[in-house]
């Protein structure tokens, strides 16, 4: 019966979703690269995603291309190094990733990299809440059957609960990009919530995984923003939420192949290489250079793409800016850039991801991957034994298992100078109402490394008006600086580890604009909802 009241409901709303739209080349009948015996040469500070998205488009039209990196490795959030563990060398992530079905750009360099078979499909999600019973969320079907199957297989939500929470909410339904974005950014997700009457079921649910997951203090997050987030990873169509997994290390399923790639174009990476400040003409206000840490680079570049996390962005703004102190016209524009976008910008809290080596595993029923919402400080759990080859080998060998926690906005719930030692002893009570069957088998840790960072975007409310687009600085008179990152403003919906990318691509799209060369197109989310016809 209820299936065939979720068919004919389908039926009746006949709901069509959005296709994704291409951004075409402002330029198409400029040539695809520069001019045999024309030099160009571009400086990218940060060897990230954006950093190396840029890169590639660039280096492939015939720019000379040098990347600066401060850390001993590429990758930034993906960053993946080899770690002495238990008398083996592992390649250790930044954390885990999971790579979306509307991640447009990236799908694209995947395929240039020849690398789409280092990826596989990750079917399900798995959560645990503390006043639910567990789920298992997947998408299936075309809009809104793929919606409704969600609330019929689930052993929580009503069927009145979803239907009457989806009817009150045509900010999702009727999407429209630029007037979320006008209309919602002074709101917190949650405050639009309550504003909208959601059902308390279906936001825990439905709503508040998600936002446990933007590594975002949960109560500040912008309601627009998380709007967007909405229609990329669920409403734009019913693949949106469609993940994909890495079958082994990220510097061998993304970053090794990536930085070979580059290097065969003559891409110069440099690492250990932290920029202090930019060199600026003082008559022109042309960005040319950097100083790095260990001394000043006398290279002359014609670009340069600032790529960095929006901590080290700011930082190094603030040291050109004391530098440039006493150049009237130097000061007046950099002051310009730092009061209207960049010293508006904030860092989301500290996060560590901790990850175990076991003797022994859990039982087969636990998923690869479970979200845990309600148990903060740890908001996901993956078994890397039963994702990566290489864990996967050593779990073959030993019997035991690899499994990492995620604690997000750390600083919430302990102290911020906690060290590596202690953090298994302040996250094993959570752990334990997790996996109680951790501690009643007397799993032995045999090894374990901590990532600590703090070095992801904040998005909470009121911050969209001053995020800064790839080409703000331009436009306050910085001359040949473009931005790119995952915390720069966009024109269409996008997040994570895709606007990376595609910020990559834009500030490379700037350059080729400005140089005569054709741009390259973007795929991206369509900016209105899938609406009711």
């Amino acid at each position: 019966m209820l299936l065939i009241l979720l068919i004919s409901l389908g039926r009746i709303l006949c709901t069509f979703a959005r296709d994704p739209v291409w951004i075409n080349p402002l330029n198409p009948n400029d040539p695809d690269r520069l001019p045999s015996g024309e030099e160009k040469s571009v400086l990218i500070v940060g060897g990230g995603l954006a950093g190396l998205s840029a890169a590639l488009e660039l280096a492939e039209r015939g720019y000379s291309v040098t990347i600066k990196e401060k850390y001993t490795h590429i990758g930034g959030k993906l960053f993946c190094k080899p770690v002495k563990i238990l008398n083996q060398t592992f390649y250790i992530e930044h954390g885990f990733h999971a790579w979306f079905y509307n991640y447009y750009q990236f799908k694209d360099i995947r395929k240039r990299l020849g690398i789409d078979s280092n990826f596989k499909r990750w079917d399900a999600v798995h959560y645990i809440f503390r006043n639910y019973l567990p789920e298992v969320i997947y998408s299936e079907g075309p809009y809104p059957l793929n919606l409704l199957g969600i609330i019929s297989r689930s052993p929580n939500l009503k069927l009145t609960d979803g239907i009457l929470s989806i009817l009150s909410l045509p900010d999702m339904i009727f999407y429209d990009f630029d007037h979320i974005n006008k209309k919602y950014d002074n709101l917190t997700f949650h405050e639009w919530a309550i504003e909208k009457k959601v059902a308390q079921d279906f936001y825990d649910i439905i709503m508040k995984p998600a936002l446990s997951v933007t590594l975002n203090e949960p109560e500040t997050f912008s309601a627009a923003e998380m709007l967007a987030f909405i229609q990329i990873y669920f409403l734009t169509n019913s693949e949106a939420d469609t993940r994909e997994v890495a079958n082994v290390n990220y510097y061998q399923a993304v970053l090794g192949p990536w930085s070979d790639y580059l290097k065969k174009l003559n891409v110069n990476i440099q690492f250990d290489k932290e920029v202090v400040s930019l060199k600026i003409d003082e008559k022109n206000l042309n960005v040319y250079g950097s100083v790095d840490k260990n001394g000043d680079d006398s290279t002359v570049y014609d670009w340069v793409v600032m790529a960095a996390e929006v901590g080290a962005v700011k930082k190094i703004f603030n040291n050109t800016l004391k530098y440039y102190n006493n150049s009237p016209s130097v000061k007046n524009v950099l002051s310009n850039c730092v009061q209207n976008h960049i010293g508006h910008m904030k860092v989301s809290p500290d996060y560590k991801v901790v990850r175990i080596w076991f003797d022994k595993q859990l039982n087969s029923s636990a998923p690869n991957i479970l979200e845990t919402p309600d148990f903060a400080p740890i908001n996901l759990v993956a078994q890397y034994h039963l994702l990566e080859e290489e864990f996967a080998t050593w779990a073959q060998k030993t019997g035991g298992s690899v499994i990492e926690f995620h604690c997000y906005t750390w600083s919430s719930f302990f102290s911020p100078n906690t060290s590596d030692d202690q953090v298994w002893s302040l996250i094993s009570p959570t752990v334990r109402e997790i996996y109680p069957e951790i501690f009643e088998k007397n799993f032995k840790i045999l090894d374990y490394n901590v990532n600590s960072f703090q070095n992801f975007g904040s998005f909470e409310k009121g911050l969209l008006e001053y995020r800064p687009y790839v080409n703000s600085l331009v436009k306050n008179k910085l001359k040949n600086i473009y931005l790119a990152g995952d915390w720069i403003r966009t024109d269409y919906p996008v997040a994570l580890m895709e606007r990376a990318v595609s910020t990559g691509r834009e500030a490379a799209n700037q350059i080729l604009l400005q140089d005569s060369v054709k741009q390259v197109p973007l795929l991206v989310v369509n900016k209105k909802g899938p609406g009711l016809f």
